[in-house]
């Protein structure tokens, strides 16, 4: 006997991709992959020093809250980044890049002996936002984001008959995969409704220093609830896109001081910490602003190629300019994402994600998302080759 919840998840969906690269690799042929939000730009040297120069003699235990040193740092980045004033030793919390904090919060907030088992999961989303409430023995609630409303969340979308279900809302906003913004306007409606009715908004912020420079810089819901001491939020940052530190696994979590309070005592249960050695490197990298914006013009060059090459083609597309991904409609002429991702993936070396991989197959399979990964120059070769098959 299994744990029955897990056996009925599906294969993580990203495996797909994973075949498709398989078999190309086999071919000996290119592969420029869009599939993963996993860039090949350089981690800051600065970053890479810090992390060597901070590997101790003796190896110990971390402390599982984080080190004092980097939830104070996070604090002054949100401070510097945010304006706002969060206690670093009640509001924060360091965590294993954001993904673990994504996975087990709902593990935290589930009571087993409460009819409130709802996780509402908008869709398309994070596959995460899906699997780890599940695994915990939630009920998932997924509505699905309208292209025609820019993939907003509003509170329109909830059914009444769910509310007395919900305990916990996801919201991601810069938005994973359309790249969609909130107004703080419509981000304020959001919460006051959260609010009226004890619901806690779980805000995946992985992409808040992911924009194009020069633009509007996106905002934390962390500033929307400042002025009533982070009451119900909980929102997730990571150094993996920001930095370009995907594989270094180092993020942290803030907000309501009681959540933020159980949380820290799931993790001493569950073990989970983040080694000294990453946090350092953590903290150089939160105090050094430079590195992501030079990163975020590199990033904003391939978005403009993406975008210049959709426009020539006649593609339908979100056209923003945050994240790191881009949300394309599918030609016409395939029935679906998965079908039009075996015909890239054979005939160009190109890699996308299906849009059902985001999403149900109903409102998602016409579209797939193009991560910024490859290099300025891989981009323009891929593109290339594109252009043969459009």
């Amino acid at each position: 006997m299994f744990n029955s919840w897990l056996e009925a998840l599906p294969t993580y969906p990203m495996a797909r991709n994973l075949n498709r690269k398989k078999k190309l690799k086999e071919e000996k042929r290119d592969i420029y992959d869009f599939g993963v939000g996993d860039p090949q730009e350089p981690t800051d040297p600065l970053i890479i020093k810090s992390l060597q120069e901070n590997i101790d003699p003796v190896s110990q235990y971390p402390e599982f809250t984080g080190s004092l040193l980097l939830r104070k740092t996070c604090s002054d980045w949100a401070q510097k980044r945010l304006n706002v004033s969060i206690d670093p030793v009640t509001q924060i919390l360091s965590t294993n890049g954001s993904k673990e904090a994504v996975f087990h919060i709902s593990q935290v907030l589930l009571n087993n002996l409460s009819s409130r088992k709802g996780i509402v999961a908008p869709e398309p989303c994070y596959p995460v936002h899906r699997s780890g409430p599940l695994l915990a023995g939630a009920e998932l609630l997924s509505p699905a984001l309208d292209p025609k409303e820019k993939y907003i969340l509003a509170p329109h979308l909830i059914p009444k008959e769910w509310i007395p279900r919900i305990r916990a809302m996801w919201v991601c906003y810069p938005h994973n995969p359309t790249g969609a913004t909130l107004t703080k306007q419509q981000a304020l409606d959001l919460y006051n409704w959260a609010l009226k009715h004890d619901i806690v908004l779980l805000s995946d912020e992985a992409y808040i220093d992911s924009y194009d420079p020069g633009t509007e810089t996106p905002f934390s819901f962390l500033e929307i609830s400042q002025d009533n001491q982070y009451k119900n939020i909980l929102s997730f940052f990571t150094l993996s896109k920001r930095s370009g530190m995907t594989g270094y696994r180092t993020g942290f979590i803030a907000g309501d001081q009681k959540l933020i309070e159980m949380y820290g005592r799931y993790r001493t249960h569950a073990g989970l910490s983040t080694p000294d050695f990453i946090q350092k490197a953590a903290v150089t990298a939160w105090t050094n602003e430079a590195h992501v914006l030079r990163r975020n013009e590199i990033f904003a060059q391939k978005r403009k190629l993406i975008h210049t090459f959709l426009e020539k083609h006649n593609f339908e597309f979100i056209k923003t300019n945050c994240t790191l991904y881009v949300w394309i409609k599918v030609p016409q002429k395939y029935s679906s994402s998965e079908e039009y991702a075996a015909f890239l993936a054979q005939n160009t070396g190109i890699i996308i994600t299906p849009g059902d991989v985001l999403g149900d197959p109903k409102t998602c399979q016409d579209w797939f998302r193009l991560a910024l990964v490859p290099s300025i120059e891989n981009t323009q070769k891929a593109l290339s080759l594109w252009e043969k098959f459009t």
